[in-house]
């Protein structure tokens, strides 16, 4: 990664903080590749090539008062666009970073995009993440403390989205960083730990989609 893009990152971070919102957001997406290192006793090292930085807002209705979120983003340089059908928002830093709050769906979930009130926008809803609310763990880089999914349910989250990933050059990326991160996964007892405590508790139909990824491109998650 280059440093104009690391750089940006930690200015959002660092933006998300001053609002008091930070502990309100998981970083997922292969952004949250970029902070598991501290997670591992091995020698696992990220591989970003993506300009998305996907916020998972774990909770619409906080905080109450008002957040001057695009105004605090403009300050840092992002240049805020909402989608003119969805009103779903996005923020763009040249040609470094594009970001976009992802909310939960709850429910039959007939609608795709929510009001996150207090900071003014529309986020996204997918109910592919819901299940990373479920397995937060806290980082602490850089003087911050950052939400971020475990590195089993990620794995776990990569896999049931894989037949559906568009573009599907995608999927093959995720599979790529699904292999890799087993590799260091496996050689953790704790992590391997977590990854049977998730895949025990998968429906059935999420159990056939996980089966049929990984025998499709030969992964196994527990050997």
């Amino acid at each position: 990664m280059e440093k104009r893009q690391d750089d940006a990152f930690w200015e959002t971070i660092k933006a998300l903080d001053e609002l008091n919102i930070l502990q309100h957001v998981m970083i997922i997406g292969s952004w949250a590749e970029y902070l598991f290192p501290p997670l591992f006793d091995t020698d696992f090292v990220p591989n970003i090539r993506t300009r998305d930085v996907d916020f998972f807002y774990t909770n619409i209705n906080i905080p109450t008062e008002r957040v001057p979120l695009i105004e605090k983003l403009e300050e840092y340089g992002f240049i805020h666009s909402a989608d003119p059908y969805s009103e779903v928002s996005k923020f763009y830093k040249e040609d470094l970073l594009e970001l976009e709050f992802l909310t939960r769906v709850m429910g039959s979930g007939g609608k795709n995009s929510y009001p996150i009130r207090a900071l003014g926008i529309k986020s996204e809803g997918l109910r592919v993440i819901n299940i990373l609310a479920d397995y937060a763990c806290e980082v602490e880089q850089n003087g911050y403390k950052l939400i971020i999914p475990e590195p089993a349910v990620y794995v776990i989250q990569k896999i049931l989205t894989n037949p559906e990933r568009v573009p599907r050059s995608k999927r093959q990326k995720d599979i790529m960083a699904v292999e890799e991160l087993l590799v260091h996964i496996k050689q953790s007892n704790y992590h391997m730990n977590k990854m049977k405590e998730i895949y025990c508790k998968l429906t059935k139909k999420q159990l056939a989609t996980i089966n049929k990824v990984v025998e499709e491109n030969f992964i196994d998650l527990f050997k």
